[in-house]
């Protein structure tokens, strides 16, 4: 039987026939006017009030719901197949709730909704002001969503933190859980502290990496570039990250993506406003061999992508970059630096604590319901897993080959 999460009861009664089929919806005197935002226009006027309403309410992990990375990702993700299902809430005449979906459809007129911004962004969450009418509007919110008429809703990497992970109920499938390791770094003098954890063997091994490293070449650490060098260090990152796929018979949709690709050589150019991008390098003889990709939201460090060169994996310069990255966001004054979700193994070296997340699936219409379950079910699970420990020589062979026959798509 698919897993479920505790009932929540105002989800239930949402979804048990209590959803308005108006256009919006007045939640009631004391909450706020809900209405669904369906254009690039209207998502683009909401360009100040969004962006206020971050300054005010938004935690770090949610910088997924900025409105500068959401305008980025239309610009490149945003096409005909699907529509933007932006629910927001006005309460005493301002923005005070955004909640970004959008619509995909697919083969017979399946719509589904997903969190704007995959599969870019990490963490999905919807943005709202606190106090004793945010539950309620959230409820609201959800029966406008019920009234999109969509199939399903696929809820991705939603952590057990945000505001939308405690309105979800019985009916809200658990596709998969995981883990999202951070490292902390206030309270603690200096970087040494951040590594207390590790064994002396641990910490043995690293130097001795370095060592190895430095007889290949001239070895020199950077933090920070200029927009001209970010550029080709973004493209060699996404370049080493897809070589070392290839190597190990792996497949990525998201790093093979070529729009994936445009989307962080386009956001890296951007003003930075309340995302900050971050890259850090490892460089042998003038090369660089390893490159981190970090998004700097209030004072906490996102690492997105740790990639090095395959040939320099007997080097470890994996592992010392993921040290050089943390550092760098040590001393650039973070609180925090999270590795985001999953928890791999290579993570617990440097984790102090994880947040739970997980990916939610909910089923409105009865294919919708049906779909659910599959998507949830522990066969998929099963397959999915085989995937994974598919052997190198075999995965060098059937991901490439799956690539050209099935077009798959980012």
């Amino acid at each position: 039987m698919p897993a479920t999460i505790a009932p929540g009861a105002s989800f239930a009664r949402a979804m048990n026939g209590e959803a308005e089929t108006a256009s919006s919806v007045l939640a009631s005197e004391d909450h706020c006017d809900i209405s669904v935002v369906a254009d690039r226009a209207g998502f683009d006027a909401l360009e100040a009030e969004w962006t206020a309403l971050f300054e005010r309410v938004g935690r770090p992990e949610q910088l997924f719901q900025t409105f500068g990375w959401l305008s980025c990702w239309a610009d490149h993700f945003l096409d005909d197949a699907s529509r933007l299902r932006i629910v927001v809430g006005r309460g005493d005449g301002r923005l005070v709730m955004v909640w970004p979906f959008v619509e995909a459809r697919g083969p017979l007129g399946f719509a589904q909704l997903s969190w704007m911004g995959a599969p870019v962004g990490q963490y999905g969450d919807a943005l709202i002001e606190p106090g004793p009418s945010a539950q309620p509007n959230l409820v609201a919110a959800w029966r406008m969503i019920c009234a999109l008429k969509a199939d399903a809703a696929v809820l991705r990497k939603t952590r057990a933190d945000s505001n939308v992970a405690r309105l979800l109920g019985e009916e809200a499938m658990v596709c998969e859980q995981a883990q999202a390791p951070f490292a902390r770094f206030a309270g603690k003098a200096d970087f040494s502290a951040t590594l207390s954890h590790c064994s002396a063997k641990t910490r043995s091994s690293r130097r001795r990496l370095l060592r190895r490293l430095k007889e290949t070449g001239d070895i020199a650490f950077e933090s920070g570039v200029d927009q001209a060098s970010a550029q080709e260090l973004l493209r060699r990152a996404f370049a080493m990250k897809r070589a070392w796929l290839l190597r190990r018979g792996l497949y990525s949709g998201p790093i093979e993506s070529d729009v994936m690709l445009a989307f962080f050589l386009d956001f890296a150019t951007r003003a930075p406003n309340q995302v900050k991008t971050l890259i850090d390098t490892i460089r042998r003889d003038g090369e660089a061999v390893s490159v981190g990709v970090t998004f700097a939201c209030k004072g906490v460090g996102f690492g997105h992508i740790l990639a090095h060169d395959p040939d320099c994996d007997k080097q470890g310069a994996g592992v010392l970059l993921a040290e050089h990255v943390m550092k760098s966001c040590f001393e650039r004054g973070f609180e925090r630096y999270d590795m985001l979700a999953p928890y791999d193994a290579y993570k617990s070296e440097w984790a102090d604590d994880a947040a739970p997340a997980a990916d939610y699936v909910v089923g409105f219409t009865l294919r919708g319901k049906m779909f659910a379950r599959v998507w949830s079910s522990e066969a998929r699970q099963r397959i999915k897993a085989a995937l994974k420990k598919m052997p190198a020589r075999i995965g060098r062979v059937v991901w490439p080959l799956a690539r050209k026959v099935l077009h798959v798509r980012a």
